[in-house]
């Protein structure tokens, strides 16, 4: 194990630091390791780094002993992907918040780029989990991948028809690897383990804590190019997903439901809010299969400049581009153009080399 990777699985090991905190000492202090070094009084002048944190990343190098750490993960069979790992999946690395690390038992392969978040309530009805279970497997069938949640009702219907199909599948934990959550999913987390991947951004043995399950939601939203609410009363967490994807720039789906039923207030307010509504699986790959076989490429291209020309949108974008990070919002308040369009334009710029992704959804020229 590298040494940023060791620092990192050590900064992951404090609770409330985030990827967002993380990210600004990272912009202060450089490196990791110059984190790890700093004294509590400098720590405390980043903004969201109180006397707590401060105290806690200080206390890092002499309270924990990383190599048992490192032992615990490889008798497990996890391994510990970082933000700056080519493995990293593609789409999460494009969120503002992106996780500097990842836990991940079983694997995540480039093809995972070409995936769609299904989530949906706990409580689901027989018509609900007729619904995920068709929407999942025809997308599984067509080689997306389906991003879930391992919860009970939709998110399990959702891995397990994936499973069935022979297709591909990743759950994203609101615990550590170490705490399968719910318990009863304890089978199925083994299973996806051998036909994609579980992944979590908590440490091993992180209890599944109420605070942990919104940041868990951004997570699923973020590795699927679009998320799928098949029932969802007005308060679920499936929401929560839902405006994760449209802050990432992501599409959101809802399939329809009976008027008389609670399960379809929290879809029928998405659709009416403006989310494609989903009768079966061709309403979502019309949506995402162009932008799906522009990410692939993106992640299998070789880094090299393309001297095909810009476009006059692509050029103007380029324009505001420099050696110095430029954050995607700050591209689309430039530009009067909307986040999602934006990703679009810079992933485009990507496959043809002209600029490179750098952790936090900031972008540079490519030199």
């Amino acid at each position: 194990m590298d040494e940023i990777t060791g620092d990192l699985l050590k900064l992951s090991l404090i609770n409330d630091l985030g990827a967002v905190r993380l990210n600004n000492l990272l912009e202060y202090f450089g490196t990791t390791r110059n984190i790890l070094q700093a004294k509590e009084d400098e720590l405390r002048r980043i903004p969201g780094i109180g006397k707590k944190l401060s105290s806690q990343i200080s206390s890092l190098n002499s309270g924990i002993n990383i190599e048992k750490e490192i032992e615990k993960l490889e008798r497990d069979g996890i391994s510990v992907v970082t933000v700056y790992d080519k493995n990293y999946p593609v789409n999460l690395k494009s969120i503002y918040d992106s996780p500097f690390i990842l836990y991940v038992k079983g694997e995540i392969i480039p093809e995972d780029a070409y995936a769609v978040s299904v989530v949906g309530t706990r409580r689901a009805t027989s018509y609900g989990r007729t619904a995920a279970e068709r929407i999942s497997t025809d997308l599984a069938k067509r080689n997306v991948t389906i991003v879930s949640g391992l919860a009970r009702g939709i998110d399990t219907i959702a891995h397990q028809s994936a499973l069935a199909c022979g297709g591909r599948t990743i759950a994203v934990l609101g615990s550590g690897l170490g705490v399968c959550y719910p318990p009863e999913n304890k089978r199925l987390f083994e299973r996806i383990t051998h036909n994609g991947a579980v992944i979590s951004e908590f440490p091993l043995m992180a209890g599944p804590e109420k605070r942990n399950f919104p940041m868990r939601n951004r997570i699923i939203s973020g590795l699927g190019l679009g998320t799928v609410v098949v029932e969802a009363p007005a308060r679920s967490g499936a929401l929560i997903t839902a405006d994760a994807a449209l802050e990432q720039g992501r599409e959101v789906f809802a399939v329809p439901g009976s008027v008389f039923s609670e399960n379809s207030t929290g879809t029928h307010l998405l659709i009416k809010q403006g989310a494609k509504l989903v009768e079966d699986y061709k309403d979502i790959i019309e949506e995402i299969d162009s932008l799906g076989r522009m990410v692939l490429q993106k992640d299998n291209a070789v880094h090299e400049v393309d001297d095909e020309e810009l476009t006059g949108v692509e050029e103007k974008i380029y324009s505001l581009l420099s050696l110095e990070p430029v954050q995607i919002d700050s591209i689309s308040r430039k530009t009067e153009l909307p986040v999602k369009d934006v990703s679009i334009i810079l992933m485009g710029l990507e496959v043809k080399g002209r600029i490179r992704e750098v952790p936090g959804k900031r972008y540079i020229r490519r030199v």
